[in-house]
């Protein structure tokens, strides 16, 4: 029973982390709003969520709050230029087929094919990465670039995440609008951006110190019982042990002891003085 009521229990654990996931999802829908924040708020997302998954976020609405404001000017730029270009290949794509005719058509597809996969290889790594690594505009956009091609299949993985959503909008309308829009509205968009920041490598598994930090007096009492269990494996077992032991011990006293021909000696020399 009382392992039922623990709050460190598994279950108690995950809806722990359940609702986390709900409610930073509903702060990164809230900040995209304004749509010159969806650049900010995709990197405050994977910083919150590196965060939870070390154990450091504290307060998990201030975390995310205080990594939107400090990264807002240094995303803004790099969102801006994605979106227009976004925009534009989107639009590309709507008015070919309506302005060009099939010979043009097929001659423009591909480059436009092109742009679009190396668009989504930058987008897919430029907010994923920690902020901290780059200074400039140019450099942010150049390392993303880098990181998506030496690490092609994440990248690719990450972007078959990120437009299953929409994938899904075309093909199976019904699904879509049924079961997979309450749910990226819920929780889905957290969901994304974890995997997508567990395949770039930006969540790390948790540390013993982040343990014993974040588990509490159970968390404690786990770490304390590896301790106990370490001191016990390196202590010496069996009796040939114990008998080498207490004659280290029993030498280690001899050797502390004064000795007492010298004592003696010593107690004479005051006499005669």
């Amino acid at each position: 029973m009382n392992t039922l009521l623990d709050m460190d229990n598994p279950f108690f654990s995950f809806m722990g982390r359940l609702a986390d996931y709900v409610i930073l999802n509903l702060l990164f829908l809230l900040t995209c709003l304004p749509v010159v924040t969806i650049g900010a708020a995709l990197g405050a997302m994977h910083e919150t969520l590196a965060r939870m998954a070390e154990g450091t976020e504290g307060s998990l609405h201030r975390t995310y709050v205080q990594a939107l404001i400090r990264n807002f000017k240094r995303a803004l730029l790099p969102w801006l230029l994605l979106l227009a270009t976004g925009s534009l290949l989107v639009f590309d794509v709507a008015v070919a087929a309506d302005v060009l005719g099939e010979s043009l058509l097929k001659l423009t597809m591909p480059v436009v094919g092109s742009l679009g996969v190396l668009w989504l290889l930058i987008f897919s790594w430029c907010f994923v990465l920690p902020w901290e690594q780059t200074e400039g505009f140019g450099e942010r956009m150049k390392l993303a670039l880098g990181m998506a091609v030496r690490n092609l299949p994440r990248s690719l993985l990450m972007i078959a995440v990120e437009l299953f959503p929409v994938v899904c909008y075309f093909l199976f309308v019904r699904f879509f609008m049924g079961i997979l829009l309450p749910f990226y509205i819920c929780i889905g968009c957290s969901c994304t951006s974890a995997v997508c920041s567990l395949l770039a490598g930006r969540i790390k598994p948790k540390s013993r110190a982040g343990a014993e930090r974040r588990g509490g007096a159970g968390g404690l009492l786990r770490a304390q019982g590896g301790r106990d269990q370490a001191d016990v494996g390196a202590r010496p077992s069996g009796p040939s042990g114990r008998k080498r032991a207490a004659a280290g011990t029993k030498r280690a006293q001899m050797r502390g002891r004064p000795n007492r021909t010298d004592k003696n000696r010593g107690q004479g020399e005051d006499i005669n003085l």
